[in-house]
């Protein structure tokens, strides 16, 4: 897994082009969202995790992630997203 140095930002792509990987602990004992932009590539943010619930914050502490989206999923949820966007444009 490579992932870019961390971003203070967040780039602007919407959902699909923008997909939640997964939440992590670092070895330093930082948290982080790591991101996947089909424009951007994938890249990691800051993460408060006082800011989540507290499900997801508890198995953040303790089993140091949280999936969001396993990786081999990517491209298949990506496509079946646009196909979805296509068919509501397509209907209206």
């Amino acid at each position: 897994m490579s992932t870019n140095p961390t971003r203070t930002h967040k780039c602007v792509h919407p959902y699909p082009e923008l997909l939640r990987l997964r939440d992590e602990r670092k070895a330093d004992g930082t948290f982080v969202r790591v991101l996947d932009c089909a424009i951007c590539g994938r890249y990691e943010i800051p993460l408060d995790i006082d800011q989540l619930e507290q499900v997801a914050r508890l198995q953040l502490q303790f089993l140091g992630e949280s999936i969001g989206i396993r990786e081999e999923k990517v491209a298949e949820i990506r496509d079946l997203r646009r196909a979805e966007l296509r068919s509501r444009t397509t209907s209206e």
